[in-house]
């Protein structure tokens, strides 16, 4: 077996989230065509309980040695992960979808401040603020001034959805490390999907045929964005904390409108740009700042060893 050492597992476990944020920001494309055909919570159900039964055939055997406890942990993270989904999607139909972006984006700001309250220690100036530099970077991205000021019923929902999405990521961060990864990314997927389903046969209309575009488009986000994106997210956050998974997840934004400019040919203004930039510039303080911290620190307690009495050659 390779020995790999923790900190190669971190930068793995980094890169597994930035390449799920690209396939989150690619799969915009395809849920935006879907919904307009079938009704919203129809294709997430189904695009849910595809993902799920993928899940359960390709780990069988893992869920052949499951606990109680593992169902009930990913049924509980599941219910965080229904409540983003459906309060962004019903959202979605009352606000703008570049309100519904940024407020989103939220969750990257909510997920530090939640940490500290939960572990009751302060997570450190330096996540707070690559933070709040993102949040600062998604809102130039999503959001045009005229805009902003104006919140209705869409964007409350929106926000909720927010809120929901940061308890996912912390839920995800306190189970992983005692339960089955692969199970728990199952059940919650699973649940997700029936849930949206119930929802869909009582307050949406009935599709009776479904077309080949759209049953492309559910593969798509079933396969990828979901069964990869959700496994490696939980995988991935074995290895690295919540505030940094929300903070690399937040590469969903920049990632998604590169490929509105490339699939659907939307123009990049510079606020766009600009909104991008600051988002990479918080990733990288994020990760390049505490191994500089930490180097500065050590040539600092090296000065001072050497400027003592009797420290000289």
């Amino acid at each position: 077996m390779l020995n790999i050492n923790n900190r190669t597992r971190t930068i793995l476990a980094d890169l597994s989230l930035v390449i799920i944020a690209m396939i989150w920001g690619i799969s915009f494309v395809f849920v935006k065509v879907s919904i307009g055909v079938i009704p919203p919570m129809e294709f997430i159900g189904i695009r849910f309980v595809i993902a799920s039964l993928v899940l359960g055939i390709i780990f069988y055997k893992d869920f052949l040695k499951t606990s109680k406890k593992e169902i009930i942990a990913g049924c509980f993270i599941g219910v965080f992960l229904f409540l983003s989904f459906f309060a962004q999607t019903i959202g979605l139909q009352y606000t703008t979808p570049g309100k519904s972006g940024f407020i989103t984006g939220l969750y990257i700001v909510i997920v530090p401040f939640f940490a500290s309250l939960y572990y009751k220690k302060f997570v450190g100036w330096l996540p707070i603020t690559g933070a709040i530099i993102a949040f600062s970077g998604l809102g130039l991205l999503s959001v045009s001034s005229d805009e902003l000021y104006l919140l209705g019923k869409g964007d409350l929902l929106t926000l909720i959805c927010a809120f929901g999405y940061a308890l996912h990521i912390l839920a995800v961060e306190n189970y992983v490390g005692r339960f089955n990864p692969f199970v728990l990314s199952a059940v919650q997927i699973g649940f997700t999907g029936v849930l949206s389903l119930l929802y869909s046969l009582f307050f949406e209309p009935v599709t009776l045929s479904i077309p080949m575009n759209v049953w492309g488009a559910i593969a798509f986000t079933a396969l990828l964005s979901t069964c990869l994106g959700f496994l490696g997210q939980n995988v991935a956050q074995k290895f690295t904390s919540s505030t940094h998974a929300a903070l690399l997840l937040g590469l969903e934004a920049p990632f998604s409108l590169l490929f509105s400019v490339i699939l659907w040919g939307e123009v990049l203004t510079f606020r766009g740009f600009l909104g991008c930039l600051l988002i990479f510039v918080a990733i990288l303080m994020i990760e390049i700042g505490p191994a500089l911290w930490s180097r500065e620190k050590e040539k600092e307690r090296e000065r001072e060893v050497l400027s003592e009495p009797g420290s000289g050659v």
